[in-house]
């Protein structure tokens, strides 16, 4: 076998791998559901309640993205279904101190 031709298999191979490798991600990535939830929490006023909010709800497990608008005082947040729930980030606000109704 020449140096081109074991060049092209290892190329292949490469090629191949990345593919699969690929596919594997997508398959475990596709199984975990984000979902998105949605609080009016009016007690929000200023920088401070953004960042006690968002460091208590993301202690919990599963929380992929925390956003606290302190113009609207909504907070939305995206987690991981099978690792949390409402229920529990709303707790997790709740426990911040500030009061949290789910917005559908």
């Amino acid at each position: 076998m020449n140096i081109k031709q074991n060049n092209m298999k290892t190329t292949i191979l490469i090629l191949l791998s990345l593919f699969i490798f690929t596919q594997t991600n997508f398959i475990i990535a596709s199984n975990t559901a984000v979902k998105t939830a949605t609080f009016k929490c009016p007690e929000i006023s200023c920088a401070g309640c953004k960042a006690h909010i968002t460091e208590a709800v993301k202690t919990l497990d599963g929380i992929k993205s925390v956003k606290v608008n302190l113009t609207t005082k909504i907070v939305i947040v995206k987690y991981d279904d099978s690792k949390t729930t409402t229920d529990k980030i709303k707790a997790a606000i709740e426990d911040a101190g500030y009061s949290a109704e789910t917005v559908d």
